[in-house]
């Protein structure tokens, strides 16, 4: 009896050490998918996490051979998946993309309370929704060289450079938030740094300042001949803040798109 038992008892060692082999197994090829989808997972995550942003940039400029600094000017950026907007001082420029693809801009004075419509065929520039959205274009980081990234998920860092003639442009990309973590454009005489200060994700602060702009009284561009009566519409024209189209950020070419920046 005893016997039979210790050979049961083997029996049952054997079939339980298979059993956890098999759970053993199971949980280590549950491991390694997790490694693989985590990080998708994680961007797709930071990727929904950053349709609603308020990102608080500064840019500094430095002359190059007296080392000499201007005062540092701030803006933020505010986005929504088919709105962003750069808000500085007095100036607010806002980009809508529209159903079809094309963007419209607006421009809201902010002490005023007033706006200027413009039509996507008003638009300086490329229309090219990634460079307003992230204020570089995914076309002209795709001609930068990667040299390192560090980090994970949310917090994953590429560090990109470009040389073009005498202008060295290095980008810290914070690649899965779709944000400018710095950008410094360095040329003989000057160097220019767009740093990111502070970011926060709040879906109802973001809508609710953009409803704000909403409510400001506009006047579409086509229309200003026919008020230049209006105190108002006379003094931006004459200060030469009402003009064709609303300005960019960064081409392919890294440079600079036209139009009234408030930085």
């Amino acid at each position: 009896m005893s016997c039979s038992l210790s050979l049961i008892c083997q029996i049952n060692t054997l079939q339980c050490s298979s059993v956890l082999d098999k759970k053993e197994k199971s949980v280590k090829k549950l491991i390694a998918s997790l490694a693989f989808i985590t990080p998708l997972a994680s961007a797709a995550q930071c990727d929904l996490d950053s349709q609603y942003v308020q990102a608080h940039y500064q840019v500094s400029n430095q002359q190059t051979t007296t080392n000499a600094l201007t005062k540092d000017q701030q803006f933020t950026l505010w986005r929504t998946p088919h709105q962003v907007a750069e808000q500085g001082h007095e100036l607010v420029e806002v980009w809508q993309q529209l159903r079809n693809q094309q963007i419209r801009p607006i421009r809201y004075f902010q002490a005023q309370q007033r706006g200027i419509e413009y039509q996507p065929t008003e638009v300086h520039g490329q229309q090219d929704w990634s460079t307003k959205y992230q204020l570089v274009s995914d076309n002209f980081i795709a001609k930068m060289t990667l040299t390192n990234e560090q980090g994970e998920g949310c917090e994953r860092l590429q560090n990109y450079q470009l040389v073009q003639g005498d202008t060295k442009i290095e980008l810290a990309w914070l690649v899965n938030k779709k944000l400018i973590s710095s950008m410094r454009i360095s040329k003989p005489q000057l160097t220019q740094t767009l740093s990111l200060v502070s970011v926060r994700f709040d879906k109802a602060d973001v809508l609710q300042q953009f409803a704000n702009w909403d409510s400001y009284q506009t006047t579409d561009y086509a229309d200003i001949g026919d008020n230049e009566s209006d105190p108002f519409l006379a003094k931006m024209i004459n200060l030469g803040f009402i003009e064709h189209g609303a300005s960019g950020f960064y081409d392919a070419n890294g440079k600079a798109l036209s139009g009234g920046h408030s930085h």
